[in-house]
């Protein structure tokens, strides 16, 4: 008879409760044994916070349980620390014919037993919370006392019992870093200048432009830390959905200064500091190009964010274009992990932005046009099929992960191997989960959209009579006020419209706060780059 067993640890459970694998391992072993099985599986997620449910361990062992006797964990908790997931989960596995077990509780599928259940996973999530508030307020204390709360991992120094020691060899990096900024050289030259001498880089093998321009702008080697700088609530368990997440800037009275051994003098930082912007902003002769649509599209191949890119003919013409991040193949390469080449192309920027503002010019002309494109079949349908599309490729990554169980079962694939394609399996399954959302919410907006219509008319009487007088920075205001995002096909724009209320300045003024929803309207252009006139990959 079949037992799978189930184990889990994150770095919090082991500080709070002393939890280990093999712990864990050793008594669902034992339990297993005074069950009567004669053949036990076990799975395991390291690290991995149990407040969500895409986990390759847990996958795997709940794929297992199809064909087991039981599904043995050490404590309820090691399921999930939300009331919500471990009922779900506690289902799901008696669905599967699997009889579920504890070491440190028996558990009865009868009403009082089911009670029991639900009122130890109440209290494992309310004594979670509790620590992450004492731990926070400890921390905080801690940090006004003038002390480090953890290792920031700053480049140049080093951790040591709450405070910060400078270590030489990195500081004299870091000072020549500085040295190279103001003498005119970009983050991106300094990066490759340091690459290129073998110097060794802070997290990795390789010297990245963000990695310098980060480091060139920490204030801590002026002498001055800041903890509680960076909300990361969700953050963790966001990038282990395989969400693309980051921390949020909390407002600066927030912030907590911790003084540390300075490095650089303030004066010579905050030159620095000036130097960065003037290279940003192109000051030192440098033309800087700009892309009024940036942060709105999307690829319509593989639904990854488009950059700006310029770059020159054969001819010597400078064409501007949006970019598929992972089609940019410089940008591709530099990354710890490449992607395959997304076919998607390069969209010339001139003609997309034309495109998209003729559209938002006729919305803001004639408000009843948008309800017009709510309702137009061609829309309608072309939204459909883009949902049975993504779903198509959802039911195809649920047979790949399948596939991938399947040679993990036989021995084909080591387990770190299977892992990783679950994790990739996963980025992909919540990217086109959220692209579903986005259709069926765009679905629903034709009966609703009339409701907020009265926004945009007010926002038309602002602008009335002034569209021809707006440069690109008005109009990018405008675009980003109506346009929620935009996908990007070679030959057709996909818009998911919405007004909400921005404050777009003293040109335009502020629009009202609008309830038109996200809609799709589509129309054709073409986009693509002219034949005659192509880049070369050196210029891509």
């Amino acid at each position: 008879m079949l037992a799978v067993i189930y184990v889990r640890v994150s770095t919090e459970d082991q500080a709070r409760h002393g939890y280990s694998l093999e712990a864990q391992e050793d008594a669902c072993r034992k339990k297993a044994r005074e069950l009567g099985a004669d053949k036990v599986q076990v799975y395991r997620d390291e690290g991995v916070t149990g407040a969500i449910l895409e986990r390759p361990g847990l996958q795997a062992a709940l794929s297992a349980a199809k064909g087991a006797d039981w599904f043995i964990l050490y404590d309820p908790d090691r399921l999930s620390r939300k009331l919500a997931h471990q009922l779900l989960l506690a289902e799901t596995i008696e669905k599967a014919g699997c009889r579920l077990e504890f070491v440190t509780c028996e558990w009865e599928d009868t009403p009082e037993g089911r009670l029991f259940y639900s009122l130890r996973g109440a209290i494992a999530e309310y004594e979670k919370e509790k620590f992450k508030a004492r731990s926070k307020f400890g921390k905080q204390a801690k940090a006004r006392r003038g002390l480090l709360t953890h290792d920031p991992r700053t480049y140049g120094y080093r951790y040591c019992e709450g405070t910060y020691r400078v270590e030489e060899a990195e500081a004299l990096v870091y000072r020549r870093m500085v040295d190279m900024a103001l003498s005119g050289m970009s983050p991106e030259a300094i990066a490759r200048q340091l690459q290129a001498e073998g110097v060794p880089a802070p997290r990795g093998k390789k010297w990245y432009r963000a990695t310098v321009r980060r480091i060139l702008k920490n204030p801590a080697y002026a002498g001055t830390l800041y903890l509680n700088r960076y909300d990361a609530e969700g953050v963790k368990a966001a990038r282990q959905r395989g969400r693309k997440a980051g921390s949020r800037i909390r407002p600066r009275e927030s912030w907590i200064a911790v003084p540390v051994p300075p490095i650089i003098d303030r004066d010579t930082w905050e030159m620095l500091q000036e130097r960065l912007r003037e290279m940003k902003s192109g000051r030192r002769g440098g033309r800087v190009h700009h892309y009024p649509l940036s942060g709105l599209l999307r690829c319509g191949v593989c639904g990854a964010p488009l950059h700006g890119n310029a770059g020159r003919s054969r001819t010597g013409r400078t064409y501007r274009y949006y970019v598929c991040a992972n089609a940019w193949q410089r940008a591709n390469t530099d990354r710890a992990r490449p992607v395959a080449k997304c076919p998607g192309g390069m969209h010339r920027a001139d003609v997309l932005e034309q495109a998209v503002w003729a559209r938002v010019r006729a919305w803001l002309e004639d408000p009843d046009a948008l309800v017009r494109d709510v309702a137009d079949d061609g829309a309608v349908q072309l939204a459909e099929r883009e949902l049975g599309r993504v779903r198509r490729l959802l039911a195809r990554l649920e047979a790949e992960h399948e596939r991938a169980y399947k040679a993990y079962r036989e021995g084909l694939v080591t387990e770190e191997m299977f892992k990783r394609a679950v994790e990739d399996l996963a980025r992909q399954r919540n990217s086109l989960t959220a692209r579903v959302r986005e259709i069926e919410e765009a679905q629903k907006a034709a009966a609703v959209v009339a409701q907020g219509i009265e926004s945009l008319r007010d926002l038309a009487r602002k602008v009335s009579g002034r569209l021809d007088d707006l440069d690109w920075d008005d109009r990018g205001k405008l675009i980003r006020m109506l346009v929620r995002g935009i996908r990007v096909g070679d030959d057709q724009i996909i818009i998911e419209a919405g007004v909400r209320q921005e404050d777009v300045g003293s040109q335009i003024g502020t629009a009202p706060c609008g309830a038109v929803p996200s809609i799709s309207a589509t129309f054709n252009a073409g986009m693509t780059t002219p034949s005659s006139e192509p880049l070369s990959e050196e210029q891509q």
